[in-house]
């Protein structure tokens, strides 16, 4: 077999290395196109009316991710592309997750595919087929595939290995301006995108000193755009809120680096227990939560750097600067990630995408600089069965992908502690009107982390429950942590079954003045009219309901109203 193996590997092409990435990544992956939108997947694209017309393109540009029920995204995210990419893909196809799922699948596997042509670069075919083999199926990068909120992590590495593969083949100065477009589209995708101009320059650096002016200029042509127009509409750095860590001081999140650089080694080894949150924080010292793990990272960083000078010492000067190139690759990717600047979560899955080229690239030196000749095609037809194994992990993945609820029921038993799994599993007995257990999660989630998110559903569950005086009281300490739309919402909702009346009508016209384009209120405004036999009123008001929103619900609801049927109320 392994001879097999060895000869069909010697005699791979390069046109033939992108066809076996093609058919593997379609395989691995084909399951994970029936799944669910899931976690951010609903506010980001389902329940963003923005969102559903690429004629909304400069929009994009002005604003975060999430609709605010004024025309507008807000948000600590500046992702243009990203958000252009939902927006193209719902325009067409309308909220069929199978659409995005397939897209998000191709873009992978043509980061795989690009990745190859960057690599041969370096290592011979065998060699990068391998290893671009072992990036398209790790269980690590399936994060990257499955949830589609997430693609943003596909979209920033695909711009960005093609910038840095035109810089690698460059041939005419065409080259460079196509890489410094290449470069703006991934940091317009997010701002990750850096750590692509940061590895062009370095190449430079070390391959190609003739290009280093060429390769800085344009580059700080394009970073000094970009942080324009993220200024421009966000700011320039905002601290995300929604998890833990990020209300750490830096000596607090400084505790936690060996634990979180610890899973992404752990992770990428033994990828069995995954995750789509982490949300611990370690506010002590102890032997589990930070000598053990440092041990560990010391190891690693110790046999990364035995490597190297063994490589120094043998003369391998121009396998020496690869290795350079792509320790750099995993350096700058675990910096960037380690929470010296807070992050909307302890540590993801998805933020190793970048980071994973670094260590194929080590191994890519080890093994055509230090292993024998004879050697070598025995360890690469290991690493290939090493890869079958990671495949097979994958595919199982793909099915806890199914539903935000199949997902976080698994995900919690290995992220014990993380209060959105608990809301999410929390809102999955909600949609199967389990509202008691339903009820017992959210407020495990509280326990956990209290924000605006949980409060938010605990009040929609409470509202469900009938208790309004509780739902109430949530929705109004959501709003403590700031003004968030959707709890404005959920307000009005509950003014619709609390008996309030009249009164309530005085208090859903305060909320349309601070968003006087949402049709979901202008509805329930125009519901409170009907309700009080305020007919002129409700009139009016689904008129500005449906000249926003023309979905089936405003239509229905201007039917009633304009020929006066009775109303049928359904809260959901």
């Amino acid at each position: 077999m392994f001879a097999a193996i060895e000869d069909q590997l010697n005699s791979t092409t390069i046109k033939k290395g992108v066809y076996i990435l093609i058919i593997v990544g379609i395989i691995v992956y084909f399951f994970g196109l029936f799944n669910n939108f899931v976690i951010d997947d609903n506010a980001q694209i389902v329940d963003n009316p923005i969102n559903h017309s690429i004629n909304n393109f400069f929009t994009f540009f002005t604003g975060s991710t999430f609709y605010s029920g004024s025309n507008q995204l807000v948000g600590i995210y500046y992702k243009p592309i990203t958000t252009s990419f939902f927006s193209l893909v719902y325009s067409i196809f309308g909220p069929n997750p199978f659409w995005f799922h397939l897209l998000q699948m191709t873009v992978h596997i043509a980061n795989a595919s690009i990745l190859f042509l960057v690599l041969i670069r370096f290592f011979k075919i065998p060699t990068s087929l391998v290893l671009s083999l072992i990036f398209l199926v790790h269980p690590i990068n399936s994060e990257s595939v499955f949830y589609i909120s997430a693609s943003q992590e596909a979209l920033f590495f695909l711009f960005g290995i093609l910038g840095l593969w035109l810089i690698i083949s460059y041939k005419s100065m065409r080259y460079t301006i196509l890489a410094g477009v290449s470069f703006f589209l991934s940091l317009l995708s997010k701002e990750t995108g850096m750590l692509f101009v940061l590895a062009s320059i370095l190449y430079a650096v070390l391959f190609n000193r003739k290009l280093l002016t060429t390769v800085v200029t344009t580059s700080s042509v394009v970073v000094f755009i970009y942080f324009f127009l993220r200024i421009s509409a966000i700011g320039l750095f905002n601290q995300p809120m929604n998890t833990p860590i990020a209300n750490s001081d830096l000596v607090d999140r400084l505790i936690n680096i060996p634990s979180i650089i610890f899973l992404y080694i752990k992770t990428f080894v033994f990828p069995l227990n995954l995750s789509s949150s982490y949300q611990w924080t370690n506010e002590s010292i102890n032997f589990n939560n930070f000598f053990l793990p440092l041990f560990v990272d010391i190891i690693f960083s110790l046999i990364i750097l035995f490597l190297g000078i063994v490589i120094y010492k043998k003369h391998f000067y121009k396998d020496f600067k690869i290795y350079l190139f792509f320790v750099s690759f995993l350096i700058f990717g675990l910096l960037l990630h380690s929470q010296i600047l807070p992050l909307d979560s302890t540590a993801a899955e998805r933020w190793f995408y970048f980071p994973i080229i670094g260590l194929l690239g080590i191994i890519g030196v080890f093994i055509e600089s230090l292993v024998k000749k004879k050697w070598m095609n025995i360890i690469l037809c290991g690493l290939l069965i090493i890869g079958l194994i990671l495949s097979f992990r994958t595919v199982i993945r793909s099915y806890d992908w199914k539903d935000d609820f199949t997902l976080a029921s698994k995900d919690i038993k290995v992220s014990k502690d993380a209060y959105d799994l608990e809301m999410r599993i929390a809102m999955g007995f909600y949609s199967k009107g389990n509202f008691r257990e339903a009820k017992a999660h959210i407020e495990r989630s509280i326990e956990l982390y209290p924000y605006i998110s949980n409060y938010n559903n605990s009040g929609s569950i409470y509202l469900k429950l009938g208790e309004y005086e509780k739902a109430k009281k949530a929705y109004l300490t959501a709003l403590k942590f700031g003004d968030y739309y959707p709890v404005y919402v959920n307000l009005c909702l509950l003014s619709l079954v609390d008996g309030g009346g009249s009164k309530n009508m005085v208090f859903v016209k305060r909320i349309i003045q601070k968003f006087p384009y949402d049709s979901k209120l202008w509805t329930c405004l125009a519901t409170l009219a009907y309700q009080t036999n305020n007919i002129e009123s409700a009139k009016e008001a689904i008129t500005k309901a449906y000249y926003y929103d023309q979905n089936s619900e405003t239509t229905n609801l201007y039917n009633v109203i304009m020929n006066n049927k009775p109303l049928n109320l359904n809260i959901k």
